[in-house]
C-alpha cells in the first residue's frame, strides 16, 4: 500500500531529492553566456592570484579592504597607460604629415609706379617739386640699413624735402610709410595668372604687401605681412591661415606672372614664421631667364623633454618660451629684428618705417633717419644681440634652377614657379640623449634582468614595510604577541665559529639539550706551571 504524504510533512530523503531536482532545473536554465561570464570571472581571479605581474594579486584578495584594492588598481592602471604611451610615441607615419608650404617674398628692386609717383609728387608739393624728390621717394621705397647709411645725408640736409623744422615738414618726410604705399605698384598692376598646386587663382588673394629690411615687397603665405593697406579691396582676416601641401596633390608649387619683365626681382623662400631680413640672402635674383625654382626642405624640431635643459645647454628656444614684442611666436629672425628695433629706439628714440607698428616703438621721420645712419653699424652688429635659434626651424635650400630653353621660345619669361623638388620625407629631431626617463628605463632594465624588479616592485616594497606592517600590528596584535613570546622562549642554537672547512672536518653533532650556562661567581682554577719549568731557571 502506497503512502501519500502532504507537502509539509515529506520525509527528509524526499525533501533532499526534491531540492536536488530544483537546483538541477535551475542550472539548466542558466544560459551559455552566463556560464562563460562566470568562468571568465573565476579565471580572472585565478590569474590575479597567481600572476607574476606585480600588484595585481592584491586586487583579487577578498580580505583586502576596498581602499587598498582601489589603490593597487590605480597603480597598475597608471603603469599600463605609461607603458602604452612610451611604446606608441614613435613618429613613423611621415606620409600623413601636413607639410607647410614656405613663404615666398618677392622684392622688386624698383617697386615704383611712375604714374602714381608723379601724382603723389604733385599732391605733396603743389607749388612745385623740389630737386631730388623722385630720388628720395625711390630711396624710401627700397629703404634698408645699408641705404640709410649711404644716402641719408643726401636728403635730410635739403630743407625743401624735409622742412626746416618738424612743424613745416611735408607729408613724405613726416610719414614715409604712407608715402611708400602711395607710390609703389599695386598688386593687380604687378602680378597676374597665379597658380597654387596647379589650380588658377587670383594673385591679389594670395600676394600681400610686406615691409622688410630690404624695402617694400609682396609676400605669399607670410605670417608677418601687412594687415591693411590703402588699396585693399577687402579686409584681411586677423587669423593667419597657413598653406599646406599633401602627398596626393597634383603639384607642390606656387607660380606667378610679373608685368615687370625689365627689373630684377629678389626671391626669398623661408618659413612662414620667419621674415626676410638681414639674416637671410635671396635664394634667387630673378632676371627672367629662370622659369622654375626647385627647393628642398630640412625641418628640425625638438622634443618636449628638452625643456628640462636650460637654453644655454640646448642652444635653442621654444616658440612659447620667450615672449617677443614684435611677434607672437619666437623665431631667430624675429628676435634679431626686435633687437635691432630696441637698439634703434635706444639711440634715436624711433625705428625705421620698414618695421611693423608696435606699441612702444615710434616710426622715424625722414629727418630722424640721419641718427639711424650714424649708428647703423652698432644697430646691425650681430654680436650685440643674444638670440638663439628656434627649437623648431626650417631651412629651404634651392636644389635646381630651370632656365628657359632658348630654342623653343623667347629668352625671357614672365612666369616663375617655386616648387618642392621632391616629397619631403626627412625631418631632424633634436632630443635629450639620456634624460630622466632613459635613466629610469636603464636602471629598471638592469634590475629587471637580474632581480625581476619593476616599478611596482618598489611600490610593493614600500607597501609591505609601511602600510601593511602598521595594519598588521593593529589588526593582528594578539597573534603577533604570541609569536614574539614563542620566539623569545625558544632556546638559541649554538654557533660554530670554526674556520675549518666542513669537507675536512665536519661539525660535531649538536646535543638536543640546551646549553649549560656557567655561574658568574666561579673562581678560576689554581695556576700550575708547565712541566720542567724550574729546570731552566738560573
Amino acid at each position: 500500500m502506497t503512502k501519500v504524504y502532504p507537502q509539509s510533512v515529506l520525509p527528509p530523503r524526499y525533501q533532499k531529492a526534491r531540492k536536488k531536482k530544483k537546483s538541477k532545473n535551475k542550472k539548466d536554465d542558466i544560459g551559455v553566456l552566463s556560464l562563460l561570464a562566470a568562468s571568465l570571472r573565476h579565471q580572472t581571479t585565478e590569474f590575479f592570484n597567481n600572476s607574476t605581474l606585480h600588484g595585481v594579486r592584491y586586487i583579487a584578495e577578498k580580505e583586502r579592504p576596498f581602499c587598498e584594492k582601489f589603490m593597487w588598481f590605480s597603480f597598475t592602471a597608471i603603469g599600463a597607460v605609461a607603458t602604452c604611451i612610451i611604446i606608441v610615441s614613435l613618429d613613423t607615419d611621415f606620409h600623413n604629415w601636413d607639410v607647410p608650404f614656405p613663404a615666398v617674398t618677392i622684392c622688386d628692386r624698383n617697386p615704383l609706379d611712375e604714374e602714381l609717383l608723379q601724382e603723389y609728387i604733385d599732391k605733396a608739393w603743389p607749388a612745385g617739386a623740389p630737386a631730388n624728390a623722385t630720388e628720395m621717394l625711390q630711396w624710401l621705397a627700397t629703404l634698408s640699413f645699408r641705404s640709410i647709411a649711404e644716402s641719408a645725408s643726401l636728403f635730410v640736409t635739403q630743407h625743401d624735402l624735409v622742412g626746416h623744422t618738424a612743424g613745416d615738414a611735408p607729408a613724405p618726410a613726416l610719414d614715409p610709410k604712407d608715402a611708400v604705399f602711395s607710390i609703389v605698384q599695386r598688386c593687380e598692376a604687378a602680378f597676374y595668372d597665379c597658380e597654387w598646386k596647379g589650380d588658377s587663382e587670383e594673385c591679389c588673394d594670395f600676394l600681400v604687401p610686406v615691409f622688410t629690411e630690404m624695402g617694400f615687397c609682396y609676400a605669399y603665405n607670410s605670417r608677418h605681412a601687412e594687415k591693411s593697406w590703402p588699396w585693399q579691396s577687402q579686409a584681411q582676416s586677423e587669423l593667419f591661415t597657413e598653406a599646406y601641401i599633401h602627398e596626393t596633390d597634383s603639384k607642390w608649387s606656387f607660380m606667378f606672372n610679373s608685368f615687370r619683365n625689365t627689373s630684377v626681382i629678389d626671391i626669398y623662400i623661408h618659413s612662414t614664421e620667419e621674415m626676410a631680413g638681414l639674416e637671410q640672402s635671396a635664394q634667387l635674383s630673378w632676371d627672367h631667364r629662370v622659369e622654375k625654382v626647385s627647393f628642398s626642405v630640412k625641418h628640425t624640431y625638438t622634443t618636449e623633454d628638452a625643456r628640462q635643459l636650460s637654453i644655454r645647454q640646448r642652444r635653442c628656444i621654444f616658440a612659447d618660451e620667450v615672449k617677443l614684442e614684435t611677434s607672437p611666436i619666437y623665431t631667430y629672425s624675429a628676435c634679431m629684428r626686435q633687437c635691432r628695433m630696441q637698439r634703434s629706439r635706444s639711440y634715436c628714440k624711433c625705428v625705421p618705417h620698414f618695421y611693423p607698428k608696435t606699441k612702444g616703438y615710434r616710426q622715424c621721420s625722414v629727418r630722424e633717419l640721419e641718427c639711424i645712419a650714424r649708428h647703423a653699424a652698432a644697430i646691425t652688429d650681430v654680436s650685440r644681440c643674444a638670440c638663439e635659434l628656434g627649437c623648431s626651424h626650417t631651412v629651404y635650400e634651392v636644389e635646381k634652377l630651370t632656365e628657359i630653353d632658348s630654342s623653343k621660345g623667347p629668352v625671357a619669361s614672365n612666369a616663375l614657379e617655386t616648387e618642392f623638388v621632391s616629397w619631403p620625407m626627412v625631418r631632424y629631431k633634436r632630443e635629450v640623449l639620456f634624460g630622466w626617463v632613459d635613466l629610469l628605463v636603464s636602471f629598471g632594465g638592469i634590475a629587471g634582468l637580474f632581480l625581476g624588479f619593476s616599478l611596482l616592485s618598489g611600490v610593493e616594497l614600500v607597501y609591505y614595510f609601511t602600510l601593511r606592517a602598521c595594519c598588521a600590528a593593529w589588526r593582528d596584535g594578539d597573534a603577533l604577541r604570541r609569536e614574539r613570546a614563542e620566539r623569545l622562549a625558544r632556546p638559541k642554537p649554538p654557533y660554530n665559529l670554526s674556520l675549518v672547512p666542513w669537507w675536512k672536518k665536519p661539525p660535531e653533532p649538536q646535543d638536543a639539550s640546551p646549553l649549560q650556562v656557567k655561574a658568574k661567581n666561579l673562581q678560576p682554577p689554581k695556576y700550575s706551571p708547565p712541566p720542567l719549568y724550574t729546570q731552566y731557571l738560573p
